[in-house]
C-alpha cells in the first residue's frame, strides 16, 4: 500500500508541478505528517523532492527529473491508454488498479496531465436485450487465479438442480458474450479441466493451499477447443421450410447471427417469393415454439413431428382466445 502511495505520489508532482502539502494530503487520503513521511523516504531513495515551508511554499520534483517507466515503448503505452476501464476489468476488482496504471502510464510516457484522458475504445460485450448476469463471487475467483489458490467451490447447475460442493484448482477464466466462465481442474485427481458457469457459483472461498499449473497449459486453446466441442456436443434439429420474404427478413432478428448462413443456401424464390431454408434448433419444441410465431408466413416440410407440433400449438392458441361457448 505505501509503495504504491509513494508512486503516486511523484506522479502527482510530474503532472502538476508544484503542490501544498495539505494537496497533495488531500489527493492522497492521508494526514500532511504522512507526507512528509513520505518525502523523507523518496529522498532515501534517490527520488529529488524538494519542500518549503511558508505561503509561497510547497513541495515539487527538481527541475529536470522524470520518474522512470522502463521497458515500454509508445505504442505499447498507447495500446495501454487506448481503452477506458471495460466492464469485465470492474467486474474482476481491478478497476481501480487499471486506472491507476493508465494514470501513471499517461504522466510518464510524456501525456503530463495525470490523467489517462478519455477512453477512446469501448467495449460492450452482452448482446442487445440480454441482462447482466449476477456474479458476486467473481473477484474471488479472480483473486485465487491469481494466487494460484485451490477454491473450495459451491457450484448449482440449474436452479432445479442441488448445490454440489468440491475442491477446486483455478486456472483461468473467460468472458463469453458478457458471460462470465471460470476453467478449473479438480484438486483431487488429474484430468481435463472443467468449466464452471460463474453466474451459478454459489460459495467460493479460497484455501491456504496452492498449486502449480499444468506444464503447456494455455487457456486461450483451451477455451477454442472446448467451444468447439461444446457447440458440436449441442442436440440438433434441422427444420426444412418454406418462407416469405419478410420472414427471411425477420430471422437474424429472431434467431440471431448463427441463422445467417442458412440464409445464404436459401433456395430461389417460387412466384410467391417464398424460399426454401434449413434452419437447426436444439430440439423439436424449441422449433415449434419460435416457428410458431410466424404464423403462415412460414411452412415446414420437415419433419413431421415439428408439423405435428405447430398444429397443436395453433389449436392451443385457437382454444385459448375462442370465446366462451364456442368450439373452434
Amino acid at each position: 500500500m505505501r509503495a504504491d502511495r509513494l508512486v503516486s505520489l511523484v506522479l502527482l508532482l510530474q503532472a502538476r508541478g508544484r503542490l501544498p502539502a495539505r494537496a497533495l494530503a488531500a489527493e492522497l487520503e492521508v494526514s500532511v505528517r504522512t507526507v512528509y513521511r513520505d518525502i523523507a523516504a523518496l529522498n532515501t531513495a534517490g527520488v529529488p523532492v524538494v519542500t518549503e515551508s511558508g505561503p509561497n511554499g510547497g513541495c515539487w520534483l527538481l527541475d529536470g527529473y522524470r520518474f522512470p517507466l522502463r521497458g515500454l515503448s509508445a505504442d505499447e503505452a498507447s495500446a495501454l491508454l487506448v481503452l477506458g476501464v471495460p466492464a469485465a476489468v470492474a467486474e474482476l476488482g481491478l478497476a481501480d488498479a487499471l486506472a491507476a496504471a493508465q494514470r501513471k502510464i499517461s504522466v510518464t510516457s510524456g501525456g503530463g496531465s495525470g490523467s489517462p484522458g478519455p477512453a477512446l475504445v469501448h467495449l460492450d460485450m452482452p448482446r442487445w436485450f440480454h441482462g447482466a448476469e449476477q456474479v458476486p463471487h467473481l473477484p474471488a475467483l479472480a483473486s485465487a487465479v491469481r494466487e494460484r489458490r485451490q477454491l473450495r467451490l459451491g457450484y448449482r447447475r440449474g436452479d432445479d438442480r442441488p448445490e454440489t460442493t468440491r475442491v477446486v484448482r483455478p486456472l483461468g477464466l473467460a468472458n463469453k458474450a458478457g458471460v462470465w466462465y471460470l476453467v478449473a481442474s479438480g484438486a483431487e485427481r488429474d484430468g481435463d479441466p472443467a468449466v464452471f458457469r460463474v453466474g451459478r457459483v454459489t460459495s467460493a472461498r479460497a484455501l491456504a493451499d496452492t498449486f502449480a499449473r499444468p506444464s503447456g497449459f494455455d487457456l486461450t486453446a483451451f477455451w477454442a477447443q472446448w467451444s468447439a466441442s461444446f457447440q458440436a456436443s449441442r442436440p440438433k434439429v434441422e427444420v426444412r421450410l418454406r418462407a416469405s420474404p419478410g420472414a427471411l427478413a425477420a430471422f437474424p432478428e429472431v434467431f440471431g447471427d448463427p441463422v445467417r448462413p442458412a440464409l445464404s443456401a436459401a433456395g430461389p424464390a417460387d412466384a410467391a417469393g417464398f424460399r426454401e431454408v434449413t434452419l437447426t434448433f436444439e430440439h423439436e419444441t424449441a422449433a415449434a415454439t419460435r416457428l410458431a410465431g410466424f404464423g403462415g408466413q412460414i411452412e415446414v416440410l420437415s419433419p413431421a413431428s415439428v408439423r405435428v407440433r405447430l398444429v397443436a400449438t395453433a389449436r392451443e392458441l385457437l382454444e385459448g382466445y375462442s370465446p366462451p361457448g364456442r368450439m373452434s
